[in-house]
């Protein structure tokens, strides 16, 4: 017997599955985004940086970048670091409409962004994980993933040694967490190619595409 599922003929009804689907009954996620403000950051980068996560939270209004947002029953955190980690803020997501006031909070902490220091990146990811692996003890149905977005070496904090040590005792919950390293800048590409391949991630290369567009590849793991 031929079963036959009939597809939407209308673009609106098809964009209303999707957005309910992403809405209300995709596994939630939680995303660490763990953002490099040191001084080499300043200028076009940090700006490159800036319209990259307010596209997501709702300024790109393309239907890829509708679908590629934040949606709801999304927990964002966004970890600051120059010479050491200096900020950190959460957004737990229920409304993502077009006047959203949680995207709104989003896009006014995003376009507060300031570059300036030093580059702890082990010292921040290591924060990061912290962060997400505490969240998944509370909620281990959702899905938990870090964004490490860095345009130079580490030049400050732990190394990359330390940062494996510690790695390698923490609990198994923590350690299935996957980050995504983007390659920006000056970043080295080997640091993050090892971050990358310890924690099951993929390094995405930013040095020669637009911010935005590889924010929302990322986002198709996500």
């Amino acid at each position: 017997m031929l079963i036959e599922l009939p597809f939407p003929s209308s673009l609106a009804v098809v964009n209303k599955l999707l957005t309910s689907y992403l809405n209300e009954i995709r596994r939630p996620s939680h995303t660490v985004f763990v953002l490099d403000t040191s001084g080499s950051m300043d200028g076009s980068r940090i700006n490159s940086l800036k319209h990259a996560l307010v596209n997501l939270a709702g300024a790109d209004t393309s239907i890829s970048g509708r679908f590629a947002g934040f949606h709801n029953r999304e927990s964002v955190t966004m970890v600051l670091f120059s010479s050491q980690v200096y900020d950190q803020r959460s957004f737990q997501l229920s409304d993502t409409g077009d006047n959203s006031s949680e995207l709104r909070q989003i896009r006014g902490y995003v376009n507060g962004l300031h570059a300036g220091g030093g580059t702890a990146i082990y010292d921040a990811l290591e924060a990061a994980y912290h962060i997400s692996g505490n969240a998944r003890a509370n909620l281990p149905d959702d899905y938990y993933s870090i964004v490490l977005m860095t345009d130079g070496e580490n030049n400050a904090g732990r190394d990359g040694s330390g940062f494996l040590s510690d790695y390698r005792g923490w609990p198994s919950s923590w350690r299935t967490i996957p980050t995504f390293p983007v390659l920006f800048g000056e970043g080295n590409p080997q640091q993050l190619q090892q971050i990358a391949s310890t924690t099951g991630g993929t390094v995405f290369d930013g040095r020669n595409a637009d911010l935005s567009l590889i924010f929302k590849e990322i986002r198709g793991y996500q």
